[in-house]
């Protein structure tokens, strides 16, 4: 049961929860509370500087009795979701990486503390952790701990949120609220951004040619995939998966002679057209180098030097680039990537150029809001695809594509990534990391990857003619599977369970059908009393049986038994009395029931 003292508004901050580390700067602070429900407040923090500066570092300090919380969730968690004591370290986030909110939640999935800040553009600090000498969670914020233009005040809402809501929902209002501010109004979301994908990436990688690259277009339409995106090594004939010639994006001749007509032919086949740019990297033996040379980042070049966005000059290159790109090829949209590496740093000097910005995150702001716009005064529905741990409410103004960070055969990461993903994502369409196996897997273990990926827009990376033809039935079954249920999937009332145990299983419901896959062995279901006409039961694990906790339903569900073929394996039915039952489906097999 909740505990009752974690759904009352408490008076976490207060002026007093608020100091400034450096001993010389002198700050006047206050704080206005509005409640907005039983166990949701906001709190609005106003900064007053002595003189107009530029400020050091603050922290705002709150504590949490640890009562009824047994884990953790931020954006880029990863799968350690454990509370962890004084050693933890401090999540940073800005426009172009993560999104400042923090949850708390209970050994039900049921939030206990959830908070989030309303700026997510300037880099923020969030430490998190116990304090086992009085068996409480402290809660911290970091402010101004990087360079900031001068001010002489600042403002921050802090919303809390204790209500005794899934875990689940509780973040996904806090995405509610960013979306419903001005500064992150997201991106409209064309319906082809939920269309399935077939990327050249861990089929090719940088061994690309427009041949294969065509008759792979023409072989992923088979399996209901509507959009290409051209990934790394369309731009240079360097094949050693660096990024030195990265900032002068000319097409490779020697794979693409001609990529304009390209382009055309693969739309020809009725697919779109997305293409992959490094976003900050200029390569060291780019042209791109000597040009700006003295203009990128004081950090080291791993993987490549960064173009510094406090510069216009070099915002100007950039945009200039994709407006070119969108009108000489004719293509639909842009996997921006590695934005992530705009982080905050020092000043720079330049003989060519002063900068016009101080801060590098709001600078990066900047220039996405100057590229989606040049974009779309082109091509308004225009694709842009973002990679995951960019994916806060500023790259949502910019994005309506968010993917799932890099995990190359890896099911469970994908699965993880991807529910992590739906909790802050709203309308935005969510995209799996590219699915890929070994084509001497097993069907059913190849099978695993796509299950993983059920609840987010698929996008595939095998290849024709080295992709074996059981794998082909199982690829073509899965996807005609996705696409019939893809309202449900996308946009069906998701609930996704017990998130410190990576999600054993996940829910999805509409008016006509409730769909349960599970993806931990000999983990029991609860099946809840339905009254929708169908029920789907996905059995994504590596054994041949599920476990049902039944409650009592109204209606009789029968049906059919598949492998994951598609072929039918048996029939199946639900009926009184409730209590756990075990039902035979084969290993990453599903039944389909109705009543």
């Amino acid at each position: 049961m909740p505990n009752s003292t974690m759904q009352v508004s408490r008076p976490y901050i207060r002026p007093e929860s608020i100091r400034s580390l450096d001993p010389t700067q002198k700050i006047d602070s206050s704080v206005s509370t509005t409640h907005i429900v039983e166990g949701l407040a906001e709190h609005t923090v106003t900064i007053h500087l002595k003189a107009k500066k530029s400020p050091g570092p603050v922290h705002i300090d709150w504590y949490v009795p640890l009562v009824d919380i047994a884990g953790k969730w931020h954006p880029t968690i990863g799968s350690d979701r454990s509370l962890t004591s004084g050693w933890t370290q401090t999540i940073q986030n800005y426009a172009t990486y993560s999104a400042p909110v923090y949850s708390l939640f209970s050994a039900q999935s049921e939030n206990r503390h959830t908070f989030a800040l309303s700026d997510a553009i300037n880099p923020t600090g969030i430490r998190v952790q116990v304090e086992e000498d009085d068996a409480t969670i402290n809660c911290r914020i970091v402010l101004f701990d990087s360079p900031w233009p001068e001010i002489d005040s600042y403002r921050i809402t802090i919303r809390i949120d204790e209500r005794a809501l899934p875990f689940h929902k509780a973040v996904a209002s806090t995405a509610d609220w960013w979306a419903k501010m001005d500064a992150y109004t997201p991106a409209p979301v064309p319906a082809a951004a939920y269309d399935p994908v077939y990327s050249s990436w861990y089929s090719f990688h940088q061994e690309l040619s427009d041949q294969a690259i065509e008759e792979n277009c023409k072989w992923s339409k088979g399996y209901n995939c509507k959009t290409l995106i051209l990934d790394d090594g369309w731009q240079t004939d360097d094949s050693n998966k660096g990024y030195d010639y990265c900032g002068d994006w000319e097409v490779a001749t020697s794979k693409f002679p001609d990529f304009k007509s390209h382009v055309a032919q693969v739309k020809a086949m009725d697919m779109r057209y997305m293409v992959w740019f490094s976003v900050p990297f200029v390569g060291k033996k780019s042209k791109a180098w000597h040009r700006f040379s003295d203009r990128v980042l004081p950090k080291a070049f791993k993987p490549a030097p960064c173009l510094d966005p406090r510069f216009a000059e070099a915002r100007q290159m950039l945009i200039n680039c994709y407006r070119d790109a969108l009108i000489d090829w004719n293509i639909d949209g842009f996997k921006l990537d590695f934005v992530d590496r705009f982080t905050a740093e020092a000043e720079v000097q330049s003989t060519q150029e002063t900068a016009d910005m101080v801060a590098v995150p709001a600078a990066a702001d900047r220039l996405f809001t100057d590229i989606i716009t040049e974009l779309r005064a082109i091509k308004p529905d225009v694709l842009i695809e973002f990679r995951q741990d960019y994916i806060g409410p500023a790259m949502r103004k910019y994005g309506n594509m968010l993917r799932a960070h890099d995990c190359p055969n890896d099911a469970l990461s994908n699965l993880v990534r991807t529910i992590d993903l739906r909790l802050l994502a709203g309308n935005t369409a969510v995209h799996s990391d590219m699915v890929m196996w070994h084509p001497e897997e097993s069907v059913e273990r190849a099978a695993q990857q796509l299950w993983a990926i059920l609840f987010s827009v698929p996008q595939i990376s095998v290849r024709k003619g080295v992709t074996p033809a059981p794998h082909e039935g199982m690829l073509k079954n899965f996807m005609s599977l996705w696409v019939e249920r893809k309202e449900l999937l996308l946009h069906g009332e998701l609930t996704p369970l017990q998130p410190q145990k990576l999600y054993p299983a996940v829910h999805a419901e509409n008016a006509e059908e409730h769909l349960v896959a599970v993806y931990q062995d000999d983990y029991v279901v609860q099946l809840p009393e339905l009254s929708t006409p169908k029920l789907t039961l996905i059995n994504a694990t590596q054994k041949p049986k599920l476990y049902l906790e039944q409650a009592t339903q109204k209606n009789t569900y029968q049906g059919t038994v598949h492998n994951c073929l598609g072929e039918t394996m048996g029939h199946i039915s639900l009926k009184d009395p409730a209590g756990i039952r075990k039902i035979q489906i084969p290993a990453s097999g599903y039944a389909l029931l109705s009543h």
